[in-house]
């Protein structure tokens, strides 16, 4: 039997919602706290969705070891990330970030909270999901409206893994057919695909959302939602590029194909 999470040694905050936290840690608990609250405003003006029933529980790395997760959620690079393994769901925050995450700035922590806001905002839209999907659909979605909240609220200008996307230019040098090595769309998980392999795939992703941004308002997202989030038994990658594109407007297919990365 694993052992329990001891959360009978963590101080709480109980508003807006639960965080539970080391007792040396109350400053980043606020912080976390604050953060949190500032994107819950923005998503449930964005979403028009209330601020979804979760919890947050900031690990001390000691614990992080007990932390609940799934089979699915990798706990091997400590990060934040969502879980519904709990009642109500939780959303697990390390005190200390993996290094493969680079330079780990107030605005990379904050993305990262962001993001994972983003995936428990979208959960609760009571539209059903399409069953099967190619993983881009459903992860370009929270990468972009991260984005736009790290913009909104942080000042943040492009990408937010500058220093990442430095230390993996090569994944976005075209090959002889004009594509990157990797591509957003072609990108798939399988058993043996590498954390640093994983990791291109989400700058891709960020850089997809930051070329989005640049170019188009942040309400393209409300109508890609309602062209994707219908009753669908199974969507090819062709098809949601196509929603894709409806929801952006005119001429923006050809943009689109022009990504390398894409």
């Amino acid at each position: 039997m694993p052992m329990l999470f001891p959360y009978d040694h963590y101080e709480t905050l109980n508003e807006p919602f639960t965080i539970y936290y080391p007792a040396s840690e109350e400053v980043l608990a606020r912080q976390v706290t604050e953060k949190i609250d500032l994107a819950g405003k923005r998503l449930s003006n964005l979403l028009h969705i209330d601020l979804p029933d979760f919890e947050v529980l900031l690990v001390d790395m000691e614990d992080w070891p007990l932390v609940p997760h799934s089979e699915s959620e990798e706990v091997d690079a400590p990060h934040p990330y969502m879980t519904d393994l709990t009642t109500p769901p939780t959303l697990v925050v390390p005190t200390e970030l993996d290094p493969i995450f680079g330079d780990i700035t107030p605005e990379k922590f904050a993305f990262m909270l962001y993001h994972e806001l983003t995936v428990a905002y979208l959960e609760d839209d009571p539209r059903p999901w399409p069953e099967v999907t190619p993983l881009w659909a459903d992860e370009w979605q929270f990468k972009f409206i991260a984005l736009w909240l790290s913009q909104q609220l942080d000042g943040v200008q492009g990408v937010v893994n500058k220093d990442l996307h430095e230390q993996y230019s090569e994944a976005f040098e075209p090959e002889a057919d004009g594509k990157t090595p990797v591509t957003v769309r072609g990108f798939d998980w399988y058993d043996d695909t590498t954390p640093e392999e994983y990791l291109t795939y989400e700058l891709l992703l960020e850089q997809l959302a930051s070329d989005l941004l640049a170019r188009y308002d942040i309400s393209l997202v409300q109508r890609f939602l309602n062209l994707y989030r219908t009753e669908q038994s199974e969507l090819l990658s062709d098809q949601v590029t196509n929603m894709l594109v409806e929801a952006i407007g005119p001429q923006s297919e050809g943009w689109l194909e022009e990504l390398v990365y894409f």
